[in-house]
């Protein structure tokens, strides 16, 4: 049993990447938000029995939690209960007449305000199998569009009327890891907005982490970074990266070794830097950095 596992236990030191090389399980479910609206949630989950912190998790537009599951399941295995509902932009509800921006927007904040506080039928379904949420203990995890809505329960504000900011923070959220999280949108988020970033939070992308005519630059996804409180902000960047890892995730499809190598490498940072937030007793080792990939800290 690893340092994570079980409240109490023995210690041993491993690194991140042996750590994230267990086993894990998951299961699907669907619960109501305060307006009454079902939400499917995946939930990744430890095998072995404990109290374990929580991660929740926001997908990128269009996708689906299950198609990051070579990234949840990781983590899970190395002892976090992750809660990742599906946003109604999902493709996979193939609804008829596509949601609103608007409702995109406000459902999606929604859908994450009821993963950070997992109702009965999650704690019920855990609990049968041994295991419980330590909710003292939470960090935000969130890819793309995504990334954006995990940063503002860490912090970020965005702007939602009357060009007025708005606060979405939860306190519970001790650090907040962003894959490819955009740079800022007309209407939606400056720059600035990322300056009050309360929490650790990492920011990853790589040098072709572009989409012609939306995100030309792939700096532009370092905005958070560049802009985050001095002292909370690190940055990983992989030569050659692009928006999916070569298709490790979201959009999924076989990975070239290059691009299984980096999310490998970026995945093992993103585990330390998350055990680092909820306080790990005995956080795992990084590897030093392979060619191609470049750490920072601010």
């Amino acid at each position: 049993m690893h340092a994570v596992s079980v409240e109490g236990a023995p210690l041993t030191q491993q690194t991140c990447k042996a750590r994230l090389a267990g086993q894990s399980h998951e299961f699907t479910l669907s619960a109501k938000t305060l307006s009454g609206r079902l939400v499917p949630i995946t939930v990744f989950a430890p095998l072995e029995s404990g109290r374990y912190p929580l991660a929740v998790f926001s997908h990128g537009a269009f996708a689906a939690p299950d198609r990051y599951r070579a990234m949840l399941a990781p983590i899970a295995a190395a002892g976090f209960i992750v809660v990742a509902p599906m946003h109604i932009d999902s493709e996979d509800f193939d609804d008829d007449i596509p949601p609103t921006q608007s409702d995109i927007w406000l459902t999606r904040n929604a859908d994450m305000a009821l993963a950070l506080n997992p109702p009965s039928s999650i704690t019920k379904r855990l609990s049968d199998g041994g295991l419980t949420i330590d909710q003292e203990r939470t960090v935000a995890i969130g890819h793309s569009y995504g990334a954006l809505v995990a940063q503002l329960t860490a912090g970020a504000k965005a702007i939602e009327s009357a060009d007025a900011l708005t606060d979405r923070r939860n306190l519970g959220v001790s650090a907040v890891v962003g894959w490819s999280p955009p740079g800022p949108m007309p209407g939606v988020i400056t720059k600035q907005g990322w300056s009050s970033l309360a929490v650790p939070a990492l920011t990853i992308t790589g040098t072709k982490d572009v989409f012609p005519g939306f995100v030309d630059d792939w700096r532009s996804h370092t905005t958070s970074y560049e802009n985050g409180p001095s002292g909370l902000s690190s940055l990983w960047v992989g030569e050659g990266v692009d928006h999916y890892f070569g298709g490790m995730f979201g959009r999924e499809k076989p990975a070239d070794a290059v691009s299984q190598r980096m999310f490998e490498q970026a995945l093992a940072k993103s585990l330390e830097f998350l055990e680092h937030g909820v306080n790990v007793a005995n956080p795992c080792l990084l590897s030093d950095p392979i060619q191609g990939e470049t750490r920072s800290e601010k």
